[in-house]
């Protein structure tokens, strides 16, 4: 057993910032870690219990009160499983702690087991608080005695086993029976396709079941019938086992979740002593197909402009990285489809109705609410894309290039900035337009539109870039790992997402209980993010350059 413990400890270490890194920034990682709370953690858990809290209120009265809640479990089990297949495969099959482990005299299920465990701990922060927010909504709209409290806490750290087991043993039986899943390139591929599959699929039922309107899911959910919790209850069974312990049988159905925990983990490992040794002998970490020669490639070299040759070598990587491309570039080829979807699913009562009739009207308040909307959207986007807020980290071993190529810190930045401003700018201003050109808002609020959602953008991508100079993740073995293992693009987003908050709801309390009119606001409003893209210019040029300049090679 000490040695299962070793080894999860290692391999959790593997994809965290190193002990130096945490203790030369340890301030830092005190402050954003209390922006990451207040910015992200909080308000979700808060939205999704409020969320769960409305319908469980609902259900009561029709005797189904925990469907919500276990409707919404379920479809975290989907997304566990989905994104766990990517996880699963990198972690046991193509991290680079695979050519020291296997020679060592360990056991195959005591490999796999550490890596299980060590996942588990890494991947499931996020979705431990969405557990513990279904609970707290559901226990507190149904009024549960207080034990249904530590039940939660225990389903909150072992609910995510199930899904992350069954992606042990496809993954592994996949291995087994193929001969083409031989680097991570294909695995990031598959799952990507997988993923935009299933939330497609998902977002194809609910419409239709009826669309998102309130009343037409307290009617589908307090239906006995139901086909899709119905369907996942049998994929997913400890789900309503977990469930019905907090409304009846609690022993028995306690039980029956923890048996059935146990008998996933068993048969992942069992499968895994028997074949895991077989199917990790060949894989490589990365595709070699379509490889140059070195005579081939050198025979190619033409002389370009440097900082056009950089900008090129930019957006190559991200766009044939395939972890690059799934996570930092198709987030803004696909969030205006989803947003759309949003809107068509509302059903009957769609609230955006009355939106866009007032904004088909000139109403000042909501013309304000659109553009505030706007550079919050700019924002986030540029945020959570990571394009920019990962920019140093995905150098990684490389970073001496950055250091010795004839080019100075600030114009590597200011590449690197670019590329984040094009990806995430062009989605935006192709939003903004679409959406001027269909609610007639005119040229000049067009244009405002425009220019608020580009300066949020060029805001955005410059702070995300100096967040992540100030302690890159430099060492990692896998694309994925550069981004799942920094730590600046959790910062970067919390920090982003709270300062929009704070300026766009003091742009709105300033309309509402001030004489100003929404002009002014929206003129004000730009100002302040010139202010913001200039502060965040500077420090990249200033104490980012300083910060690069300091890193070790």
């Amino acid at each position: 057993m000490s040695i299962f413990f070793k080894l999860v400890k290692a391999l959790i270490s593997a994809v965290e910032p190193t002990p130096q890194e945490k203790k030369r920034k340890k301030v830092f990682y005190y402050v954003m870690a209390i922006f990451a709370v207040f910015g992200i953690m909080i308000p979700m858990a808060f939205f999704v219990g409020v969320i769960i809290y409305s319908l469980t209120a609902k259900l009561m009265p029709t005797g189904a009160g925990q469907n919500a809640a276990e409707l919404f479990l379920q479809i975290v089990s989907v997304f566990s499983f989905i994104f766990g297949l990517n996880v699963i495969f990198s972690v046991f099959y193509f991290s680079g702690d695979i050519e020291n482990l296997l020679p060592l005299p360990l056991r195959p299920f005591q490999i796999i087991a550490s890596k299980f465990t060590a996942s588990l701990i890494s991947e499931s922060i996020m979705e431990f608080i969405l557990i513990i927010a279904v609970f707290a909504g559901y226990i507190l709209a149904a009024g549960l005695p207080f034990y249904t409290w530590i039940i939660a806490l225990f389903a909150m750290l072992t609910l995510p086993i199930v899904p992350l087991s069954y992606c042990a043993v496809i993954c592994m039986f996949v291995m087994l029976v193929t001969g083409f899943i031989k680097n991570k390139d294909t695995v990031n591929k598959i799952t990507g396709f997988l993923t935009f599959g299933v939330i497609i699929g998902l977002i194809i039922i609910v419409s239709n079941s009826g669309g998102l309107d309130p009343d037409n899911l307290v009617t589908v959910l307090s239906d006995p019938g139901n086909t899709l919790l119905n369907a996942l209850n049998i994929i997913f069974p400890h789900v309503h086992f977990i469930m019905s312990s907090t409304v009846n049988n609690t022993a028995i159905n306690l039980l029956f979740y923890i048996g059935y925990n146990v008998l996933c983990v068993a048969l992942f490992l069992l499968v895994a002593e028997a074949i895991y040794i077989k199917t990790a002998a060949g894989v490589s970490r990365s595709s070699s197909s379509g490889r140059k020669t070195l005579q081939s490639t050198l025979s190619s070299v033409k002389q370009r402009r440097a900082g056009a040759t950089y900008l090129k070598k930019e957006f190559r990587i991200l766009i044939r990285t395939p972890a690059y491309f799934l996570n930092c570039v198709l987030i803004n080829l696909i969030w205006p489809l989803f947003l759309y979807l949003i809107y068509i699913l509302q059903g009957k009562t769609n609230f955006l109705e009355s939106f866009i009739y007032d904004i088909h009207h000139g109403n000042e308040e909501t013309v304000l609410i659109f553009i505030l909307g706007v550079s919050a959207a700019s924002v986030l986007v540029t945020a959570a894309n990571c394009i920019a807020s990962s920019a140093i980290t995905r150098e990684g071993s490389h970073l001496a290039f950055m250091k010795y190529i004839p080019m100075p810190y600030m114009t590597q930045l200011n590449i690197k900035a670019l590329v984040s401003i094009i990806i995430s700018g062009t989605g935006m201003l192709v939003f903004v337009i679409a959406a001027g050109i269909y609610l007639n808002m005119g040229i000049k609020l067009m244009i405002f539109c425009c220019v608020i959602a580009l300066l949020s953008v060029v805001f955005a991508s410059y702070f995300g870039i100096f967040m992540d100079t100030i302690n890159p993740k430099l060492i990692w073995d896998s694309e994925l790992n550069a981004l799942r293992g920094n730590y600046n693009i959790f910062f970067n987003m919390a920090a982003a997402i709270l300062l929009e908050a704070v300026m766009c709801t003091g742009a709105y309390l300033a309309f509402r209980f001030t004489p100003v009119g929404s002009l002014f606001v929206i003129i004000v409003l730009t100002i302040i993010l010139m202010i913001l893209t200039a502060v965040s210019y500077i420090l990249c040029s200033t104490r980012g350059v300083r910060n690069i300049d300091r890193m070790s090679i």
